[in-house]
């Protein structure tokens, strides 16, 4: 009935696949754990082999790193069941319901987001950042994602019936790190696919350095450029990304070189705050948009 998907790059996922698998065990469901490594380093590929001695749980090993996008869409292909959850291998589950939340909104054909949440005692470290950020801005409850279904989608908890996944696909083309659940969205948007937002979160427990979040903030812009591009310079990609709406708004005007020079100089002064003991997300938002308008003339050129 169920196939549980969690692709893995560097991270420890011992916990979550024994909760997952003693959870799916007490439902009394049919039920398979999909594990696959991206490529991860040796250290942890090792560790998380204790993970196949469970029963009904399979670990696939990939030699070369294929992306966020193609390793779901191998773990769809191989999955048994017509109904699958996806999450992040950096997850932890909230309580012991978290199987039987879902179990509960199977429907015929659909798609479920259980939604995200953050530990609630901040970091001391360099971390408080990506918390701070993912508290504020990542964290909302069931009726307000229901508000704008697909704008609220998230590739970190869902689950999907087998029959979707064979119809849409995540794009391979997409690489790196950041939007391939914006452009999976609009993809379910245009073809008039319901999702239902409930609340069954996951914690999102690997929060990266203020440094690491930063280089990926940066990335994540340049893949939402390419989504932009993917997807022809659809408006409905702009009305659900407020920095594209910003962005679309300068670039019209002729604003945005100027904006990006601009914050250019001032990107110290950002990055001293974002990295130290108090950031500021306003700061945040205004390097993702000196981000995304310095990086235009290269997106002209592809």
């Amino acid at each position: 009935m169920l196939s549980i998907c969690i692709p893995i790059f560097n991270h420890d996922v011992r916990s979550l696949v024994k909760d997952l698998h003693q959870q799916a065990t007490d439902s009394g469901k049919e039920f398979e754990i999909l594990l696959m490594d991206d490529a991860s380093e040796e250290t942890c590929k090792k560790l998380n082999h204790e993970c196949a001695t469970l029963e009904k749980v399979s670990l696939a090993e990939l030699e070369e790193n294929v992306g966020r996008s193609r390793i779901r869409n191998r773990l769809a292909e191989k999955a048994r069941y017509p109904w699958l959850i996806f999450m992040d291998c950096d997850s932890q589950c909230r309580d012991r319901q978290y199987i039987q939340n879902y179990l509960k909104h199977i429907q015929s054909e659909g798609i479920v987001c259980g939604g995200r949440l953050y530990l609630p005692t901040p970091p001391e470290d360099s971390t408080y950042l990506h918390w701070l950020f993912g508290t504020h801005r990542e964290v909302n409850p069931p009726h307000i994602r229901a508000l704008k279904p697909n704008h609220s989608f998230m590739t970190n908890n869902f689950m999907i019936a087998a029959s979707i996944m064979k119809k849409i696909k995540f794009n391979e083309s997409l690489k790196g790190y950041g939007h391939e659940d914006t452009l999976f969205g609009v993809e379910l948007l245009k073809n008039h696919i319901k999702i239902q937002h409930i609340d069954n979160p996951l914690y999102h427990v690997g929060l990266q350095s203020a440094d690491e979040f930063l280089h990926k903030t940066r990335e994540g812009t340049r893949n939402l450029l390419k989504v932009y591009k993917i997807l022809n310079h659809d408006p409905a990609l702009i009305e659900m990304v407020k920095l594209l709406k910003v962005w679309k708004r300068l670039y019209k005007t002729g604003l945005r070189y100027p904006t990006g020079m601009a914050l250019k100089i001032i990107e110290p002064l950002m990055l001293g705050n974002l990295r130290g003991k108090k950031p500021k997300l306003l700061w945040l938002d205004l390097f993702k948009l000196g981000s995304i308008c310095r990086q235009t003339a290269d997106f002209r050129k592809t």
